[in-house]
């Protein structure tokens, strides 16, 4: 499994370098480390949510949420703007885990 995804990572490094060369996307070092981060979040928070269930891999996955929307440049988030998007996702998952545990 983790040789897949160093696989897929490896692909995505050519295919955006390449996107690059013809002048498709511009991907400055800084863009490619923003992706790379991206990806990284989104793969541990979707992996989380998939083997643990529900309230698990949200953090992670708003964190990837708010660094594609800053490289593409929906939303520009500063530093504490997305600080505080962590922290009230983070609040959130803490909420459905207070909840869920004391279903049962």
């Amino acid at each position: 499994m983790k040789l897949k995804f160093f696989g897929m990572v490896l692909i995505l490094l050519g295919v955006l370098i390449l996107l690059s060369v013809f002048n498709v996307f511009d991907v400055s070092f800084g863009k490619f480390l923003g992706i790379a981060f991206a990806v990284l979040f989104g793969y541990a928070g979707i992996s989380a949510l998939v083997k643990k269930g529900f309230p698990n891999g949200l953090v992670s996955c708003a964190i990837a949420t708010v660094i594609v929307l800053h490289i593409l440049g929906v939303h520009r988030f500063t530093f504490w703007e997305g600080f505080i998007v962590f922290f009230s996702v983070l609040l959130i998952e803490w909420g459905f885990f207070a909840i869920l545990a004391h279903r049962g």
